[in-house]
């Protein structure tokens, strides 16, 4: 039977600090009241937006469902999961601007409404991607749906998921779900790949990045081993990606990662085992390996799924690489799956306003300026993400498959060039 992942602890706790039952929910109720904030003008996005009381968490949460006219309504319902776990979004002042319901709009929402589609998303506030996480998004998408289809007349054609980080990783799980509700998947820079790569990294990270933290170690020289090391084995990703470091190497511990194996019946482990820990020296103690795939995703994927990750992305790019790897043991799902890597872009892509509230928790940790605005000087995986969900549209309604697999450059549309 299939088994949703239970948390990815320390990654997923790092990625939620930075962002982000039967009965369907009543958007009638009192307690859970849709406001309608819609436009006269034909060319305005209709919006309906409040709380929304979900069973599977049994709170209310915000939600938001825009929308075209019923004339230029394409059919499709695209529902939005959102990064981290949810709740207000930071400026680099640390002042709140937002709430995670809108949080994908600038990445995706926007662009989908203008091409037609019904839009929608709801702020987990707390639910990260865990069990708890997928259901609360399935749940939402079967009540946002039916209140799409009563609001514009007609049923909803296709209805597709994009997840971002931790919300990518709640896209993951549905990707897999045999019993999916979605009929296609887009995971931007989604958490959840591969749980013993990500606990492999966390400990090269927790032992490597002491030698060459910048707080500690100003002026180490990109060729220095111990920069080389980390580049290899802590962060995955090229010494070209070394200015975007710093946030996820500095949230790595011998602390973190005695957590994390605490989880998997690992524990009593000395200081040496925890800076020399690789999962594979320890598939002999009883339980381990088995508690790890209990909780690790498969690579079965169900449904079309088109993927876009940075090729900077220190947060979860060797574990989508280790995923792809899993996908492609079946060739059912490697059929349904693509990967595209976008040259030089990070977890966040430089122009959202999410890197705002990055800074501000770089500046809470000690980083200076420089620091700080790395973040918003590298690659941009927005065009990648919005022409991904062009190709799933085409390859759910179509039968055109997406492009295969590929590098991309983010500054351009071209993930279709391979094709001709």
């Amino acid at each position: 039977m299939y088994s949703i992942p239970q948390p990815f602890t320390l990654a997923l706790v790092l990625i939620a600090s930075i962002a982000c039952s039967q009965h369907s929910p009543n958007p009638e109720s009192s307690n859970g009241e849709f406001s309608d904030h819609g436009s006269s003008n034909a060319n305005t996005p209709e919006e309906q937006s409040g709380l929304i009381t979900l069973t599977s968490v049994g709170q209310e949460k915000r939600f938001i469902l825009r929308h075209p006219n019923q004339r230029r309504w394409n059919g499709r319902l695209l529902v939005a999961a959102h990064g981290g776990t949810g709740g207000p979004s930071l400026s680099a002042d640390g002042v709140e601007i937002g709430t995670a319901e809108t949080s994908l709009d600038d990445l995706i929402g926007e662009y989908a409404i203008e091409d037609g589609y019904a839009y929608a998303s709801v702020d987990r506030d707390g639910v990260g991607a865990t069990a708890q996480g997928l259901a609360v998004v399935k749940e939402f998408a079967e009540a946002i749906r039916e209140r799409a289809e009563k609001t514009l007349g007609r049923n909803v054609e296709q209805m597709y998921l994009v997840g971002l980080s931790m919300g990518g990783g709640i896209a993951r799980y549905a990707a897999e779900d045999p019993e999916t509700l979605f009929d296609g998947i887009v995971i931007v820079a989604g958490s959840g790949g591969d749980l013993g790569t990500q606990i492999d990294r966390l400990a090269r990270r927790a032992a490597l990045w002491p030698r060459i933290d910048p707080r500690t170690h100003p002026g180490l020289p990109d060729d220095a081993p111990a920069v080389l090391a980390y580049a290899a084995t802590g962060a995955g990703t090229p010494v070209a990606a070394r200015p975007l470091w710093p946030f996820i190497g500095a949230s790595a511990s011998p602390e973190s990662l005695q957590r994390t194996l605490l989880a998997y019946g690992v524990e009593g482990l000395s200081v040496s085992q925890l800076e020399n820990f690789r999962v594979d020296d320890y598939a002999e103690r009883p339980g381990f390996l088995e508690r790890l795939q209990a909780s690790d995703t498969s690579g079965q994927v169900q449904v079309p799924t088109l993927e876009v990750v940075g090729t900077f992305d220190d947060f979860v790019l060797p574990e989508i690489l280790a995923y792809k790897r899993k996908v492609l043991a079946n060739l059912d799902s490697a059929h349904y799956h693509r990967l595209y890597q976008v040259k030089t872009a990070w977890h966040i892509s430089r122009e959202d306003d999410a890197l705002e509230g990055f800074r501000y928790r770089m500046g809470r940790m000690g980083f200076g300026p420089e620091v700080q605005q790395a973040a918003g000087e590298f690659g941009s995986y927005m065009l990648a993400a919005r022409e991904a969900l062009d190709f799933l549209d085409r390859w759910v309604t179509e039968g055109v498959s997406a492009p295969p697999d590929q590098e991309i450059d983010g500054n351009v549309a071209n993930i279709g060039r391979l094709q001709g």
